[in-house]
């Protein structure tokens, strides 16, 4: 145990270094500590997020050669451990976003604040979808923005956890509320098409709600910027840049999904 306590604390070292060197020397920031979130797990080092970002790449990679090496098919029929897995697994991430909604809005109304939330559980989809076999569903988008947004959450609840944070997180955590919903509904219903064509026929509307929470995101980006508000500017044009990014990527998706392809009603 000593052992590994000294490679870790030489990793976390190495990291921090290198990270806030970087954001030093290339992009003339200084990164500050608060002591709001001083001591809370994944919050005083960047280097839990960077390794959990870095293992969820790794995984995933490491699943795409696995598959593909191996010439291996979707599987026809998943195996009861797996349906079972994606329904817990949709079924919790629609409780925690909804849990999350909420208290972000309440502690907003009452404390004029809000913490920082959960980034890193959403991992875990594509990594079913290794499980499954199903490359189809594992796409440039989806890993893009899970990897990232653990390192832009981390960034955020080191140095400013409050104030405008809430707006970002409790619009996403909602957003959430429904996509999990509909992944929900849509894994105990796999296997009644009758069914899926009757109650998933929004799903080109979630997609349209995730675009619409970007265009806020993105306008309120800009204007924390205008006004100057008292908080680390880099941090807000990050998410500025972050929300045109997926605004592209999403709008892509839209269209190759739901306007280009002539198979834009078939419910994955």
């Amino acid at each position: 145990m000593e052992v590994v306590e000294r490679v870790y604390s030489g990793v976390d070292v190495a990291v921090q270094h290198g990270l806030y060197e970087f954001l030093r020397r290339d992009f003339g920031v200084e990164v500050v500590s608060t002591p709001a979130t001083k001591g809370l797990p994944f919050v005083d080092s960047p280097t839990p997020t960077v390794l959990s970002a870095s293992l969820y790449l790794v995984v995933i990679v490491g699943g795409l050669l696995w598959i593909t090496v191996g010439d291996l098919k979707p599987r026809a029929k998943e195996p009861g451990w797996l349906q079972a897995l994606v329904l817990v697994h949709n079924l919790f991430c629609f409780a925690l976003s909804l849990y999350m909604c909420v208290g972000i809005i309440y502690q907003a109304i009452v404390h004029g604040y809000s913490v920082w939330g959960n980034a890193y559980y959403p991992h875990h989809r594509e990594i079913i979808m290794v499980l499954k076999r199903s490359t189809r569903q594992i796409t440039f988008l989806h890993v893009y923005h899970h990897a990232s947004i653990s390192v832009i959450w981390w960034a955020i609840a080191h140095e400013v956890p409050g104030g405008d944070v809430y707006f970002s997180a409790a619009l996403n955590a909602g957003v959430h509320v429904f996509m999990y919903g509909y992944y929900f509904l849509a894994a105990l219903l796999r296997s009644k098409p009758k069914l899926r064509a009757k109650y998933l026929f929004w799903g080109r509307y979630l997609t349209q709600f995730q675009m619409f929470q970007f265009m806020l995101n993105l306008i309120h980006a800009y204007i924390i910027i205008k006004m100057k508000m008292p908080m680390p500017q880099y941090l807000v044009k990050t998410e500025f840049y972050y929300m045109i990014s997926l605004l592209c990527l999403f709008g892509n998706f839209y269209f190759r999904k739901y306007i280009k392809s002539s198979k834009g009603d078939k419910i994955e």
